[in-house]
């Protein structure tokens, strides 16, 4: 996947220098590339296989496990956001779509229609899951008597309020009927082993797509979740009258294994090693409100330039949540930069990028953001007040890819000199 921009946006040696670092790792972990490596298992050992997929990489996941298992496939099926294009030549897969960032009748009928082929399975056949980032909107089916509509409701006062996907997919989880492990159900007897990209700090599997093959109890966090981040008093009502806990027997988990294949860490530690030497990692771990992040990561640079005393380039990888106010286009990669780029002086040096790996920086068309001391900016508080990044980047500061069919998060870099 390339960026589409780079000639425009890559105006002097350190932009393009940046801009090839996140191709290149882009590239190096491709979700076709990773699975086709990791994948070992044993066919022969079962009758048939499933294959159940759902998130931004489902197919290029697909792909990559697909001649391995091909001569005992008695279904395939993946759901992809809607917008993705489609470019299946295997004609055995049913490629169905789904809505993002949030849920809709659409993800629900694809995952009831996605369900409806696995009727027949039983315990001598294997059931192969691929998990990654987006399938909290694109996998659902609701708890009876919960419409789609509510679900979606809630999703959006959590992210306006300024939830983080822990948040969001703890409350999720509660108000599905495959989230929080209840898709075992449907699984059980056969074995089940799962594939996951993780897009979430600290690689949580109950979070990663609402976790719908990890079981967890969450009472303690869905009460202090719900007061903090639900404003709306009807909302609040609704979720504390319907929110429902995973209730299932142990049996149905005693023949699934979860397994991470590709997190955030593998691209800040491969962009770390092909660095200049005079570089720092920041972790893979960030996250929390931007306003907090950008304060932290200045204070980090600045620290570190006087430890150093010499100009250096830093990577770091995480997710930030925005507390949304205004009405503008934009997403937290590249409001994260306009955030690092008003907070940096005019005599220090910088060039900071934001990038979202699975291509789609929110609600706009970019992938992220890049700002230098070329940058100009005119109205900066104006834009970040209505939350208006793309428009405030859009001149030489926006990232395109369009959907790279992965994500692992964002990945964060630049270079400080004070």
């Amino acid at each position: 996947m390339d960026i589409l921009n780079k000639g425009q946006i890559s105006t002097n040696a350190k932009r393009k220098y940046a801009l090839d670092l996140i191709e290149e790792a882009i590239k190096k972990f491709s979700p076709e590339n990773v699975l086709s490596k990791k994948f070992d298992l044993d066919i022969d050992k079962y009758d048939k296989i499933y294959v159940l997929g759902f998130g931004k990489a489902a197919f290029k996941m697909y792909a990559g496990i697909r001649d391995k298992i091909y001569k005992k496939i008695k279904y395939a099926g993946i759901i992809v956001p809607e917008d993705e294009v489609d470019s299946n030549n295997f004609s055995e897969l049913e490629i169905l779509k789904g809505s993002h960032p949030f849920i809709s009748q659409i993800s629900v009928d694809s995952s009831v229609k996605l369900m409806s082929h696995i009727k027949d399975i039983n315990e001598n056949d294997l059931a192969i899951v691929l998990i990654s980032g987006g399938g909290s909107a694109l996998f659902e089916i609701p708890e009876n008597n919960i419409s789609v509509d509510r679900i979606m409701e809630v999703s959006k006062e959590i992210m306006n309020n300024g939830g983080n996907i822990y948040d969001l997919n703890i409350i999720r989880s509660g108000l599905s009927g495959v989230k929080g492990g209840k898709m075992a159900r449907y699984l059980y007897p056969a074995r089940v082993i799962s594939y996951i990209i993780s897009d979430v700090f600290f690689d949580d599997m109950s979070i990663i797509a609402s976790g719908p093959l990890v079981k967890h109890k969450n009472e303690i966090d869905t009460k202090t979740i719900i007061q903090k981040f639900i404003k709306n008093e009807n909302l609040k009502k609704f979720v504390l009258n319907n929110y429902r806990s995973n209730d299932l027997d142990e049996k149905y988990y005693s023949s699934i294994q979860n397994n991470i294949v590709l997190n955030n860490r593998d691209f800040v530690d491969y962009i770390y090693k092909n660095m200049d030497e005079n570089s720092i990692c920041l972790g893979s771990n960030i996250n929390g409100d931007i306003e907090n992040v950008s304060s932290n990561i200045m204070e980090i640079l600045r620290k570190t330039y006087e430890i150093k005393n010499s100009p250096f380039w830093f990577v770091c990888g995480g997710e930030t949540t925005v507390m949304v106010k205004g009405k503008g286009i934009g997403g937290r990669n590249e409001e994260l930069v306009l955030k690092l780029f008003k907070k940096s002086q005019k005599n220090e040096h910088f060039l900071y990028l934001s990038f979202g790996t699975d291509g789609i920086d929110g609600l706009s068309p970019a992938a992220g953001g890049i700002v230098d001391n070329d940058t100009k900016i005119g109205s900066l508080d104006e834009y970040l007040q209505n939350n208006d990044s793309y428009h405030a980047l859009i001149e030489n500061g926006i990232i395109i890819t369009g959907r790279t069919g992965n994500n692992v998060s964002d990945i964060i870099l630049g270079y400080y000199s004070g």
